[in-house]
């Protein structure tokens, strides 16, 4: 079992990573309780390490990329894909 202190940096590298992560994934991968999710996402983004969404967590946009041209060609891409 981790402890919530390494539990939490797993979290936020994994939300850094992806981009987006959802509670469901996150019960699954740190075998952890929907409540205990509920708790590091909210400790983490009041750290600012992550922004909370409806079921999941997103990054800033500035922990995944190093500027603003890096961001808005992601977003871009992200919109015509959709």
């Amino acid at each position: 079992m981790l402890t919530s202190d390494v539990r939490r940096a797993r979290i936020a590298e994994r939300v850094e990573y992806k981009g987006h992560v959802s509670v469901a994934e996150l019960i699954r991968v740190m075998r952890v309780s929907r409540m205990t999710v509920y708790r590091d996402l909210a400790l983490l983004e009041g750290e600012g390490r992550l922004h909370r969404v409806r079921c999941g967590a997103t990054a800033f946009p500035s922990a995944r990329f190093e500027d603003g041209a890096d961001w808005m060609t992601w977003r871009l891409t992200q919109q015509q894909a959709a």
